[in-house]
């Protein structure tokens, strides 16, 4: 079995400072066999850690479309910014990628929302029914539910945007042999959960002033 972290973000999200290195000793430390690497609208981190650590990262990006955000994994080249569901879920699949709802019931958030995860469930792979920092847990519990009675897969993350998040949440489930049998791999996982602390959304906003005023360009690699 191998335990797995399905929704971080680096230093190239502008809520992370997370280094690439720190992430893959971090990783390494806490027992993470692979990470996906999912920043906002981006995949340059995502695609410098996988050349750095091919056997531990997947590369994905987390896109704010018209309607929400997705997940997108395993894919090569970024999905842009403010495409429909739809077209981020073609662009994904022309990749050989897969998709999934981060978060989708949580209203603060970007998540899709129910409607549009009943719209678009025929053309998803999983849905993340616990996110580690979405406050309000019923909005969890509610879309774990809702995956169930869709029969999608589903997938926990801690949308690690510190370095102490990753690993908190994981998927534990057998190895894969490409991003189709992961899904089917992932039908089968044992999902591990935890609640980050409200503290560190506090962590997020101090990343995004450092970004903003330029005091964090010594921690990039």
């Amino acid at each position: 079995m191998i335990d797995l972290e399905l929704h971080s973000h680096t230093h190239h999200s502008t809520d992370s400072l997370n280094r690439l290195p720190d992430i893959i000793r971090t990783c390494r430390a806490v027992g993470i066999d692979r990470i996906a690497v999912t920043d906002h609208n981006e995949i340059a981190g995502a695609l410098r850690a996988f050349n750095a650590a091919p056997d531990l990262v997947i590369v994905g990006e987390e896109v704010k479309t018209t309607h929400g955000e997705l997940l997108c994994l395993f894919i090569h080249d970024m999905i842009p910014r403010g495409t429909s569901p739809e077209e981020a879920i073609a662009r994904v699949r022309a990749q050989g990628g897969i998709v999934g709802a981060p978060h989708p019931l949580d209203p603060n958030r970007s998540g899709l929302g129910r409607e549009n995860l009943l719209r678009l469930a025929p053309l998803l792979d999983f849905v993340e029914v616990f996110n580690a920092r979405t406050l309000d847990a019923t909005k969890n519990t509610e879309a774990d539910a809702l995956a169930l009675a869709l029969g999608l897969a589903r997938s926990v993350g801690s949308d690690a945007h510190l370095l102490r998040e990753i690993g908190g949440c994981r998927v534990r489930m057998r190895p894969y042999t490409s991003p189709q049998d992961f899904v089917a791999a992932l039908q089968e996982a044992e999902l591990i959960t935890h609640t980050s602390s409200p503290l560190m959304h506090l962590g997020s906003r101090w990343a995004a002033m450092a970004h903003a005023l330029g005091i964090d360009k010594e921690r990039r690699d």
